[in-house]
């Protein structure tokens, strides 16, 4: 029996979605072998909890936010195992276009605060991706976004404008869609399987 390809994944995370590609094949020369889409909330009411938590008093906006990171979890996880089964590879790494967790203060203080709001959000939706991945054995390393292009030309051995070409040819041949966040999870894949 042939061994499996050996596939990495790249998540580009937004409030209560996430862009998903999977490389696989050489480092200096991977090939997508899947992209999607993975929908954990499906109405801003439902997936901006930190928003609506700023309107309930303190104890029910903490039930809000734990019960829908929960709930966020098990979706991501469920969706995310469906896809990397439709690979019919074998999942060795992954990563997240994101840079470094920051502290955040006590939710009594982001709830106060529009920006921290913001960010306690983001925060939330990568731990519930990155979990998910976790739990497929492949728990996803951080890639800054404008970090993304210069470490995967330096991981596959590229010159920049290598890189360049050669992204712009395997988007080409996975199809539609190919924008900002397809391309950004697909570096960040590329990154994981050289690594």
């Amino acid at each position: 029996m042939a061994a499996k390809t050996r596939a990495a994944l790249g998540l580009s995370v937004h409030t209560g979605r996430a862009v998903v590609v999977a490389v696989g094949g050489p480092a200096a020369a991977p090939e997508i072998l899947g992209k999607g889409a993975l929908q954990v909330a499906t109405t801003f009411e439902e997936g901006a909890v930190f928003h609506i938590g700023q309107e309930l008093p303190l104890d029910e906006a903490r039930a809000l936010i734990r019960d829908s990171e929960v709930r966020f979890a098990e979706r991501a996880r469920v969706l995310l195992a469906a896809f990397v089964a439709q690979l019919g590879a074998r999942l060795v790494a992954a990563a997240l276009v994101a840079a470094p967790p920051k502290a955040l203060p006590p939710i009594e203080s982001i709830l106060k605060a529009h920006p921290l709001v913001h960010a306690a959000e983001g925060e939330l939706y990568r731990r519930v991706f990155s979990a998910a991945a976790a739990s497929l054995g492949a728990a996803p390393v951080r890639v800054p976004a404008d970090a993304l292009a210069g470490r995967a030309a330096a991981a596959a051995g590229l010159t920049p404008a290598k890189l360049t070409a050669l992204l712009a040819a395997i988007g080409k041949a996975s199809g539609k869609p190919w924008a900002a966040d397809q391309k950004q999870a697909t570096l960040a894949a590329w990154i994981a399987l050289a690594g």
